[in-house]
């Protein structure tokens, strides 16, 4: 590799309150785009569309055209559209059973809670697998984790549908392996987008993981239903598989590594010893390779198992740091909002049989699946709102702050998320109360999911903001936290429903979540200090690549 150069350095005068902090990045040009056109931030790479003020962040390699920030449109929609479905995928496996809750119960001559325990196998096997997963991905890329997950995956539901027509053991040891081999899905596909799409449009592609996720979560239940009631839980399984295979079938061609270990283009701040004018020097310094310029990637080469082997990279260190993360507040937050908002669905996976195949309501097992129909509704109107709302609204305060882009500029919309999340709990544990009609409780959990989504996605992108460097890691964190969570409550839910009611069960989890919520308020106010002082006690936090 050949030295890099510098191509530009200058002084833009900002105030110092922006001073250098993880997650701090310079997002619109406004300093510098004025009459004469030039300026420090001139040097960088600028959307081509609108105005010309927003900067692409991070900024892409200026020589290498296998950057996947410099692929184009179609590459990166079709490599992100193979994510995509790899995590919806996942997302139905885990409550692809929950019309079959009570009819599985009476298979296996064993009692409901114990049903849950399959559900809740796969949810805990997730978050801890997921830590074993994901320190290959860092080292050697996130293909072969996709491909191999996938196919296995795979295998896994082929057990599943042996499994659920023999006994209770092996279909729990079954579940277990497919939270083990799914465990990626938690963690690997917001790095992905991470890895191909600048700041500006993130938080539109993490609210479309979240999604995926909770879309699968919903959508799983639903058509599994009716083929429970035609061919068996054992051909859910079956077909489950075929269209995992198929996903694997298009990510072995379509989906290429999006793991880059090459230089790009870096701002830094400087804080300037000028009290008066309270300045701080933008050092704005562009690398590139000039001596071996990189040849682009033919298709065939795209194909390899893996192509990327980071020798600074150390498995063993990638490993403990997701442990360390745990220390960071920012990603502690980010864990227990996710997987609050995704308990939800756990919840409803282990206890909608509970609940509407006894009179008042009567359901039988396909009308049981059906009902996610509802909170699938509520999660495309949360994607729709969250993603371009809290875009919108950080935007906004972006521009209030000179162009200068602070994680935190999304928190205000978790107050629509924290009054979507009650009221939609309250509707439901009431309806469920007072035994109204079917449509009440329907009709809660819809507004409940679009309040649990957007919580969802907001937990994620704060966290990616803060620490994008460490996506991977963090993201491990993230999904070991969210499936502890969720866990605990299939592991109480249904028996903690027959002694106390709906009503009890929904307002104390939507107390949790409120309280969660409220903690918004500390890092609104307090984030930017809390990035500074783990910057400050971790300068080089991170064991990953460029991202």
């Amino acid at each position: 590799m050949a030295p890099s150069n510098t191509q530009g350095d200058a002084i833009e005068r900002v105030d110092t309150s922006r001073s250098a902090a993880p997650g701090t990045e310079i997002l619109y040009d406004l300093a510098t785009k004025g009459s004469e056109g030039h300026g420090a931030l001139a040097y960088l790479q600028h959307v081509q569309t609108g105005d010309g003020h927003l900067l692409l962040v991070p900024q892409p390699s200026l020589t290498d055209p296998n950057d996947p920030l410099r692929w184009s449109g179609v590459k990166k929609q079709a490599t992100f559209l193979n994510a995509l479905g790899y995590s919806f995928l996942g997302g139905v496996t885990g409550p692809i059973m929950t019309g079959w809750v009570v009819e599985a119960a009476a298979f296996y001559g064993t009692s409901v809670q114990n049903i849950s325990y399959t559900i809740g196998a796969t949810l805990i096997c997730q978050g801890v697998a997921t830590t074993l997963w994901m320190p290959f991905a860092v080292k050697y890329g996130r293909r072969p984790v996709y491909l191999l997950s996938t196919f296995l995956m795979a295998l896994a539901c082929i057990w599943l549908g042996v499994a659920s027509t023999t006994t209770y053991t092996s279909f729990l040891l079954g579940r277990a392996f497919l939270g083990i081999f799914e465990a990626p899905i938690e963690s690997i596909v917001p790095s992905t987008a991470t890895d191909i799409f600048f700041l500006h449009n993130r938080g539109s592609k993490v609210s479309l993981y979240g999604l995926s996720v909770l879309g699968g979560n919903e959508l799983g239940p639903m058509l599994s239903a009716l083929i429970i009631q035609s061919l068996g839980m054992n051909w859910t399984f079956y077909i489950v598989a075929i269209f995992i295979f198929g996903n694997f079938v298009t990510e072995f061609f379509f989906m290429p590594e999006t793991l880059y270990v090459g230089s790009r283009p870096e701002v830094k701040f400087h804080d300037s010893e000028d009290e008066h004018h309270k300045e701080v020097a933008t050092h704005v310094e562009v690398t590139e390779e000039t001596a071996h310029p990189t040849p682009q990637k033919t298709f065939v080469r795209d194909l390899s198992f893996w192509s990327t082997n980071d020798r600074t990279v150390s498995l063993w260190r990638v490993f403990i740091k997701p442990f360390a993360l745990l220390a960071y507040p920012t990603v502690v937050w980010s864990s227990f909002m996710y997987g609050l908002a995704i308990s939800w669905n756990a919840i409803m996976a282990c206890t909608n049989g509970q609940l509407f195949a006894p009179p008042p309501y009567s359901f039988s097992p396909a009308a049981v699946g059906l009902i996610f129909g509802s909170p699938l509704i509520g999660s495309l109107i949360g994607t729709l709102l969250c993603g371009p709302m809290a875009d919108a609204i950080a935007n906004y305060f972006t521009k209030r702050n000179n162009g200068i882009r602070e994680p935190e500029m999304r928190l205000p919309t978790c107050i629509v998320a924290a009054v979507l999340t009650f009221v939609g709990a309250l509707i439901s544990g009431l309806c469920f109360h007072y035994e109204t009609h079917w449509i009440g409780p329907i009709f809660g959990y819809g507004v409940l999911s679009i309040g649990g989504q957007m919580g969802a996605t907001l937990g994620m992108s704060y966290s990616l903001d803060c620490h994008k460097e460490l996506s991977v890691e963090l993201m491990v964190t993230v999904a070991s936290l969210k499936s502890a969570v969720a866990w605990i409550w299939t592991w109480v839910v249904n028996d903690w429903l027959v002694r106390d009611g709906p009503l009890v069960v929904f307002l104390v989890v939507a107390a949790v979540n409120m309280a969660v919520y409220a903690s918004t308020i500390l890092f609104w106010y307090r984030g930017k200090a809390i990035r500074i002082w783990l910057h400050e006690r971790h300068p080089s936090p991170s064991s990953s690549p460029s991202s």
